[in-house]
């Protein structure tokens, strides 16, 4: 056993000479190769034995670096489509904003042209609108500060809107003409037969107190009387839509289709509650 071992140690002593006397003696050639210019056999072994992992690592190289100036495009292209966006939105935003102020314009140049006579300072907005419970109103954005007095009376260019029931000193607020709370002397258009208006609540409301023999038709027109002296004659109110009778009440009632559009009212002009105010077109 111990001969074997001696015997195998001596053998890889001398295998280990024999590479280094090896090498030392390919590192004499390759060194004299070099200094007289010639090439030895050896660098061609290398080279060719080299060179598929020096094709696999030069491909490498160049993905990684195509990929990474794709990711840069990449970030630019979304950096600058952020901007590109924001931008878009920006004008987007401006085009609507004109948008909004032309169709404003143009509600406010049809208020007064349907009642030149009016001070501009009456045309009031809608900022708020209270809608359910027990009743429906609107707030505008004119009060006593801007000449604005209870009983005043809201229109557009439609018609009748309702009239003001309470002033602060910058807002008021507007009771609609169907609210339970509204009673209007009208006329019919047509036949000139006159009645009461009354809200029903919930955006609808009826002529009462027509007499037996009115002759109503769906369809008439009802426009203010006058009577009273509150609401100025001719104010248009509605269009007849159905007539009914009851047993409690004598003559004949009409249920009113609003002239003007209430569900979407947003601008009104407040006329003053005294006719004689009011020079009128």
């Amino acid at each position: 056993m111990i001969t074997r071992l001696r015997s195998e140690r001596g053998r890889t002593t001398t295998l280990f000479a024999g590479l280094t006397v090896l090498a030392l003696v390919l590192n004499v050639w390759q060194g004299a190769a070099g200094r007289s210019g010639g090439a030895m056999w050896l660098d061609a072994v290398v080279c060719a034995a080299s060179r598929p992992l020096q094709q696999v690592l030069t491909a490498s190289a160049d993905f990684v670096e195509r990929e990474w100036l794709a990711t840069v495009h990449a970030r630019d292209l979304i950096d600058e489509n952020a901007a590109l966006s924001a931008r878009v939105a920006t004008l987007e935003a401006i085009l609507s904003r004109s948008d909004e102020e032309r169709t404003q314009a143009g509600r406010e140049a049809a208020l007064r042209s349907a009642y030149p006579g009016v001070d501009r300072d009456r045309l009031a907005h809608v900022i708020a609108v209270g809608e359910g419970g027990w009743f429906n109103d609107f707030t505008l954005d004119r009060g006593s500060a801007h000449g604005v007095r209870v009983r005043a009376v809201g229109v557009t260019p439609e018609g009748l809107v309702g009239q003001v029931s309470a002033v602060a000193t910058r807002t008021c607020r507007l009771v609609p003409l169907t609210e339970p709370a509204s009673s209007i002397a009208v006329r019919l258009q047509r036949s000139r037969d006159t009645g009461v208006l009354e809200g029903l609540g919930g955006w609808r409301c009826e002529v009462r107190y027509l007499s037996p023999d009115a002759d109503v038709q769906p369809g008439d027109v009802v426009v203010t009387s006058g009577l009273g002296g509150v609401f100025l004659a001719g104010l248009r109110v509605g269009t007849v839509t159905s007539i009914s009778s009851e047993r409690a009440i004598p003559g004949k009632n009409a249920e009113v289709r609003p002239a003007a559009r209430l569900r979407k009212v947003e601008d009104v002009l407040l006329l003053p509650a005294r006719p004689e105010v009011w020079a009128g077109p």
